[in-house]
């Protein structure tokens, strides 16, 4: 896949991203980046507004970069710009312009 092809993402009504093995993000759709406020393409989750949850969550991203295996679990930011925010989240390995991230979509069920 190429960066390119991810712009159909910024139509649809849930969280896409996409990042690198140092937990950098190279894609963030339109709704993540408002639920963070910014956009968040080059920073981690320690650099946006849900950093008191960034180990939980690039800890569920390493497992997934470790193993190939895709997740399927519940995520809680404790901050974002809805303020606490509940995620049923999917993340599996894919490739991007030829490299191996972790990607991931989600919607807030709280």
């Amino acid at each position: 896949m190429r960066l390119k092809d991810l712009d159909v993402f910024n139509q649809m009504p849930f969280l896409f991203w996409v990042k690198d093995k140092e937990g950098k993000h190279l894609f963030g759709n339109k709704v993540i980046c408002d639920l963070a406020g910014e956009d968040v393409v080059g920073k981690t989750d320690r650099e946006l507004i849900w950093a008191k949850d960034a180990d939980a969550l690039q800890a569920d991203d390493r497992q997934v970069l470790e193993t190939g295996k895709t997740s399927f679990i519940h995520e809680h930011v404790r901050q974002s710009v809805r303020g606490d925010a509940t995620l049923n989240v999917c993340k599996w390995v894919g490739d991007l312009d030829g490299q191996r991230c972790c990607f991931g979509i989600s919607f807030i069920i709280q």
